[in-house]
């Protein structure tokens, strides 16, 4: 696959690989042994710490999820999900600063005892 992250970024390609996965009804673990790479580094596209796969790579990904490629852009482009407030405040954490995070801590602290 690809150079392995150093930060969890998730992007849309790997909340579109992951739904896909899904829908196959395919595990980590089967969808891994189909493309011929592990279970573990389905895990780490899907979860941001593994960059997605490009070329090749990707086109194994798409048709073993019977998909073409020009459909999986077009779902990337236009995904939308619903996420809980805790989903995406969790999201947004690792990108504040330290400074920034002690102010969070601090009104996270305030509201939770008020």
């Amino acid at each position: 696959m690809s150079k392995r992250t150093n930060q969890i970024v998730m992007t849309n390609e790997a909340r579109v690989l992951k739904q896909l996965r899904e829908r196959k009804g395919l595990s980590m673990r089967k969808a891994g042994e189909l493309i011929g790479i592990s279970g573990s580094l389905i895990s780490q596209v899907e979860n941001g710490r593994e960059n997605v796969p490009k070329g090749e790579r990707l086109k194994r990904l798409l048709d073993t999820y019977g998909i073409k490629e020009a459909t999986f852009k077009n779902l990337v482009k236009n995904w939308q999900e619903e996420q809980s407030e805790l989903e995406i405040v969790t999201e947004l954490i690792p990108k504040l600063k330290d400074r920034d995070l002690k102010t969070v801590r601090s009104l996270i602290e305030h509201l939770i005892t008020h």
